[in-house]
């Protein structure tokens, strides 16, 4: 298919799956920041540094009642869009406690940030999971935020007030950029939004509240502890407590990136929470504190890999009014479960060895790992798709696809443009290698090939050549089709479609060769129509001077129940015939506005990010 260019496309729209991505990473860099430097910091504003710790740690309580005034105006705004207003001046105060060391400052400007950066508990995640592999995502720029923090308490120990302003600068501008890149939700602002109170007696919510906070323990526990024996065993052998955190962070987040397939499920989360529980373990007995950092490298990848999967899980299948909120409520339920496990690796050093106190941590995450196991998502009322595209990969060829899905009703009619929709319609098609699953109506086409898919009565893929031999006359050419398909009578089948297209019924006596561009696409959709396909793949034959007969047909097809895929430009006309629209591109779907019925057509088409199945 020749590809034709779309028109502009808006920066927001280009880039709507980055926007919940850039605030996911700006939590963890400004917070950890804080909290890494804390003993140095301590020097610096002249307090101990355990007071800076808890300074710290009551600006996530104040995060966590901060998550409540945004569910209250997510009706009247855009959460996305208030929650990135809300991290630009809470880095700005990370900058301010930077800048001034007085300690009514220095605290004002953390409490602060911690009640501005309420919103990120929430916005990344359920922005995330409007798209698949999103959850996954927005944990591995999380854990890359932690990452970044780190590294700038390593190389800013010296000066921490300097490291703060790195911190918080990098954190209001990933805000800032999350602004920009965010994608609009058609409707969002002016919709109602449920509140915590509304979703939080469902049960998969009960269900799954208890494993987020042990998830967060998780987290907590080990970081705490962690830190402090790394602290201990560095008097003995001198070395740096954060910089191994810094380097063990490094491949935590290609373990998140690697590992992101096991979040497709929820029946991951046991196994993760598993390996989160052993990591503490592992690091009581390390012998060294290269080994004992490696745990790191296995508690935090395990929480971050356990939230996504559950945010697919649960959050995932919500409609938008209440993915929000159970998004506030898990977030909540996870920042308390890491200040459970922070306080309780304290509490613990007080009464029992490092090692011994470190090991005990692991006990809570076991029992999260049984409580997963009641947590399987909400039940979809949806019944099963007609078409329903799962993982589908055509390695090679001009327009490669990697892992596309695509669902569809029957009856509805779906169109594709962009590099790959040639692509995709002649897999669908089965005229091109593919990999993947492919279920029309129940049955599974994958194994057949494009003659077996449309001899079935399956699949038609009607494009700008026409199948009859180029030599017969078209009359000839459609009867010899019509007896191949099976019908008792193929003359009459033949003259009952060439009625259907009064132009081409003109031409009946014509070489198919001979015919001009638009009757040879009028002539391989009358094809389609002897084939009675319950899917008709129409590639780059829908525009031209025949569109208006061609739409008609397709319309009637719909309404008999047959699924229509249109390959081709995304012109107002196109958009005005279906149901929905996507652009495709190498290993992604994004999808284009349609108008509703009775809006006027638009002008110009522009994409919409994120991924679709």
């Amino acid at each position: 298919m020749t590809t034709v260019p779309l028109p502009p496309v808006p920066r927001h729209a280009a880039a709507g799956a980055a926007g919940p991505v850039a605030l996911a990473a700006a939590g963890p860099l400004a917070g950890g920041t804080v909290l890494l430097l804390a003993d140095a910091l301590g020097g610096v504003v002249k307090v101990p540094g355990d007071v800076v710790t808890y300074m710290a740690l009551t600006g996530l309580l104040l995060a966590c009642a901060g998550v409540l005034p945004l569910l209250r105006t997510a009706g009247r705004s855009r959460p996305h869009r208030a929650a990135a207003a809300c991290g630009v001046p809470a880095g700005l105060a990370i900058v301010l406690a930077g800048l001034s060391p007085a300690i009514p400052v220095f605290a004002t400007a953390l409490m602060a940030a911690g009640i501005l950066a309420g919103p990120l508990l929430a916005v990344p995640r359920a922005g995330a999971a409007r798209s698949p592999g999103g959850p996954a995502r927005g944990q591995a720029a999380a854990l890359a935020g932690l990452a970044a923090a780190a590294w700038i308490a390593v190389l800013g120990s010296a000066d921490p007030g300097s490291a703060l302003l790195v911190a918080g600068g990098c954190a209001a501008a990933l805000a800032a950029a999350a602004a920009l890149l965010s994608r609009d939700v058609p409707g969002e602002a002016g919709r109602s939004v449920a509140r915590v109170r509304d979703v939080a007696g469902g049960r998969e919510v009960k269900a799954s509240l208890p494993v987020y906070l042990l998830i967060g323990w998780t987290v907590g526990a080990p970081l705490m502890g962690g830190l402090h024996l790394l602290t201990f065993r560095w008097d003995l052998i001198g070395d740096e407590p954060v910089r191994h955190l810094a380097w063990a962070l490094l491949p935590a987040v290609a373990l998140v990136v690697l590992g992101r397939r096991t979040a497709g499920t929820a029946q991951t989360v046991p196994w993760l929470l598993l390996a989160g529980a052993a990591a503490p373990v592992l690091m009581a007995s390390a012998p060294g504190p290269v080994a004992l950092a490696a745990g790191f490298a296995v508690a935090l990848p395990a929480a971050c890999l356990a939230v996504a999967a559950l945010d697919t899980a649960l959050l995932r299948p919500l409609p938008e009014p209440r993915r929000l909120a159970v998004a506030g409520l898990t977030g909540i339920a996870a920042a308390g479960g890491g200040l459970a496990g922070f306080g309780c690796a304290a509490a613990l050093r007080s009464v029992l060895a490092e090692g011994s106190a470190l090991t005990l941590t692991a006990l809570p995450p076991i029992l999260g790992a049984l409580l997963a196991l009641r947590v399987r998502g909400p039940r979809s009322a949806e019944p099963a798709p007609f078409l329903d595209v799962r993982d589908l990969s055509v390695p090679r060829g001009p327009a490669p696809l990697r892992r596309i899905g695509l669902r569809m009703a029957a009856g509805e009619i779906v169109a594709l443009s962009g590099p790959g929709a040639g692509t995709l319609a002649a897999a669908l098609a089965g005229r091109t290698p593919c990999k993947g699953k492919i279920v029309l109506g129940g049955a599974d086409l994958t194994a057949l090939d494009a003659y077996q898919r449309m001899a079935l009565g399956l699949c038609h893929h009607a494009g700008p050549e026409p199948r009859a031999p180029g030599d017969a006359p078209v009359a000839a050419g459609l009867a010899a089709h019509a007896r191949a398909m099976g019908h008792a009578d193929p003359d009459a089948a033949a003259r009952s479609v060439l009625d259907v297209f009064p132009s081409l019924r003109k031409l009946g006596g014509e070489p198919a060769q001979s015919l001009a561009a638009a009757p040879k696409g009028l002539l391989s959709l009358a094809e389609a129509l002897l084939t009675r396909p319950r899917l008709l793949l129409v590639d780059g034959i829908a525009g031209g001077p025949c569109a208006t007969a061609v739409h008609a047909v397709l319309a009637r097809l719909a309404a008999t129940g047959t699924a229509v895929v249109i390959a081709g430009p995304a012109t107002p006309e196109i958009l005005a015939l279906v149901h929905r629209a996507y652009a495709v591109e190498p290993g992604r779907i994004a999808e284009i506005p349609v108008p509703a019925p009775g809006e006027p057509r638009p002008a110009a088409v522009a994409r919409t990010g994120g991924p679709v199945t």
